[in-house]
This record gives structure tokens, C-alpha cells and sequence, in this order.
């Protein structure tokens, strides 16, 4: 019995798999390769390690939807979605508008570290001295745009909350 050598065998049956391969992109759609805006978006995310002598107390990521932020996710929703310009445009404008409004952050936490009322964590916005407490602070569904942002950061055991801040003070002036 004459045995053939493995390498023999592997050279023999991949000479044609550059065909294989060729037929297969030539024959199917290749959806476009679209590249996110994380370099647009990385200075407007922040994580914190929070340590208690030797263990850990809690992760927390959090994203500011600034117009930079709220713009890169629009782009690529509508990148993703197939829709038109004036719709894009019009989105755009909404996200913008609540911008005027609100400072509005999702902060990714691990799902046995709870944020709000009643627990353990609480969250405000410090600037300055000045410390605000959030208007609205929510579990919240991460849409896939954010998800990709967050990128190696978010996973199935973290859980996200939508923490929503007033822009203006109690004497309607700009934060």
C-alpha cells in the first residue's frame, strides 16, 4: 500500500479553491462594505472601573448623544435602512432639535449592578461644582447603531439605560 503525504493531498484539493471562491462573488450579491464613524464617535465614550480593595464594584460605559454622536448614528441608520435624503434630513433635524433640550447619555452597566432609585448606583452630571440629577433615567433598548459604537464594550450582560439631563439650569440658562 503506497500512502500519499498529507501536504500532497492538501496541495492537490486547494489549487482550486481560488475558483470556488471567484464563482461564488461572481454569482451572489457582496453586500458593500461600509465602515463606521468610530473615530467621530470614540471621544464621546467613557468607562469607569469602580474597585473595592481587590474586587470589582462595577463597570460602567457611558456614551454623550452630542450632535457629532447623534449625527454618526443617523448616517448610519439611514446607511443601513435605504432611505432618502429629505429623510435623513428630516431625522437628523429631530435628533438635533432634542439636543437643544435635553443632554442625554446611554450608560451600559453590568446587569447585576442597577442604576436609579433604589439601588445602589446613582447617576448625575457634574459640571463645574454644579451637580444635576437626570430628568429621566430608563432601561433602555440600545439601538444597533449605539451597540456598534460601544463595540467589545457592550455584550448580552450588560444592560443599558437611557439617563436624560434638562440642557438648561433652573434659571433657563445653557449647561
Amino acid at each position: 500500500v503506497y500512502l500519499i503525504p498529507v501536504w500532497v493531498m492538501c496541495l492537490t484539493t486547494l489549487v482550486g479553491c481560488k475558483r470556488a471562491v471567484d464563482w461564488a462573488t461572481s454569482n451572489f450579491d457582496q453586500s458593500e462594505s461600509s465602515e463606521l464613524p468610530i473615530s467621530t464617535v470614540k471621544p464621546y465614550i467613557k468607562s469607569v472601573v469602580v474597585h473595592s480593595q481587590l474586587s470589582t464594584r462595577g463597570i460602567f460605559d457611558a456614551i454623550w448623544l452630542s450632535d457629532a454622536v447623534r449625527t454618526a448614528s443617523t448616517d448610519v441608520l439611514i446607511a443601513r435602512s435605504g432611505k432618502s435624503l429629505e429623510q435623513h434630513h428630516a431625522l437628523l433635524r429631530r435628533q438635533l432639535e432634542e439636543n437643544k433640550h435635553y443632554i442625554m447619555f446611554y450608560v451600559l452597566t453590568e446587569y447585576d449592578v442597577p442604576l436609579g432609585d433604589g439601588a445602589q448606583w446613582q447617576i448625575f452630571l457634574k459640571i463645574g461644582d454644579q451637580t444635576y440629577q437626570p430628568r429621566e433615567l430608563k432601561v433602555a433598548e440600545l439601538p444597533c447603531e449605539y451597540k456598534a459604537f460601544f463595540g467589545k464594550r457592550f455584550g448580552k450582560t450588560k444592560t443599558a439605560y437611557l439617563a436624560k439631563f434638562d440642557a438648561q439650569d433652573s434659571n433657563e440658562k445653557p449647561l
